[in-house]
């Protein structure tokens, strides 16, 4: 699984049955889940990259175009 060390549930206002509660439910997700969202799994989301952006910005571009002339053709 993932190398990441177990950091604790700091959540105000929990009691501590609702703290191992929430504890033993996120070890269950964990444990059951992990393996899909670890890179290369079914659920894993690749980081944004630079093309995306640029992709995005050019349809922004072209939409506020098309605004600006539907805008001066009125």
């Amino acid at each position: 699984m993932l190398p990441i060390e177990k950091l604790p549930i700091d959540i105000g206002g929990l009691t501590p049955e609702m703290r191992n509660e929430l504890e033993a439910r996120v070890l269950a997700f964990e444990k059951e889940h992990e393996p899909e969202a670890a890179k290369g799994g079914s659920g894993y989301v690749p980081q944004i990259k630079k093309g995306d952006f640029l992709f995005a910005g050019v349809v922004n571009a072209v939409i506020v175009i098309y605004f600006i002339v539907a805008v001066l053709i009125m």
